[in-house]
């Protein structure tokens, strides 16, 4: 198959974009709340209750309430190193006090508080 200038030249363009489309499409996810979390609570998993801990945040885009968030045995916990990199950690990392990133899945309940699960969250490192 012997392609035209102007064909290479659209196939090119279509390629291009499609790579381009690639790298931006998996870039980093920024979080979809950010916060300093405010209390806690923890419970015991079973078969029907999948939820491990909750946690209110004060949500810095959300002046008007604090945000309940659900943490399932399926959430991924990191911790933010000095190095900026991600660490696997557990619950215990995050305590009253400690500024958070969330990842969640869906959306938020229509409640009050408003409830969300998370997929993923960051726990930040200290500012000194």
């Amino acid at each position: 198959m012997k392609l035209s200038p102007i064909q290479m030249i659209i196939l090119l363009v279509v390629l291009a974009g499609f790579v381009i489309g690639t790298y931006f499409a998996t870039v980093d996810q920024l979080p979809n709340l950010s916060g300093k979390v405010i209390g806690n609570t923890t419970s015991t998993p079973n078969a029907t209750n999948q939820t491990i801990a909750t946690f209110y945040i004060a949500d810095e885009s959300n002046n008007t309430s604090n945000t309940l968030i659900l943490v399932k045995n399926s959430t991924k916990i990191y911790k933010e190193t000095k190095d900026n990199n991600e660490v696997e950690t557990n619950i215990t990392a995050i305590n009253n006090g400690c500024k958070i990133d969330v990842y969640t899945v869906g959306d938020s309940s229509d409640t009050i508080p408003p409830q969300i699960t998370a997929e993923k969250i960051v726990v930040k490192k200290e500012k000194k």
